[in-house]
């Protein structure tokens, strides 16, 4: 798909133990993200050397994203915790 800002692509990156997240920042020179899995890596580049306003406004929104994305996983394990820990409470109540 292409956008009327000229951007591209479509990408879709399934993560296990093994991914990874990391910046290369540059003196003079646009940041660029890196997300991997296993021996892939999509690399996020900003659309030239110099960041514009657009640019700063789309880290952020990146940022925001990776926020919901950080805080959906943390509720989905908290509530993963509590259950095992309820069946694991059941478990040694049956047990006594």
């Amino acid at each position: 798909m292409i956008s009327e800002g000229g951007s591209f692509g479509q990408v879709s990156l399934h993560t296990g133990r093994d991914g990874r997240v990391w910046c290369c920042t540059y003196p003079d020179s646009a940041p660029i993200l890196n997300i991997s899995a296993a021996t892939t890596t999509v690399a996020v580049c900003l659309g030239g050397k110099q960041v514009t306003a657009e640019f700063a406004a789309f880290a952020r929104e990146l940022a925001r994203g990776a926020e919901r994305f950080a805080a959906e996983a943390e509720r989905l394990h908290a509530e993963r915790l509590a259950v095992e820990r309820v069946r694991g409470d059941s478990k040694a109540a049956g047990a006594a």
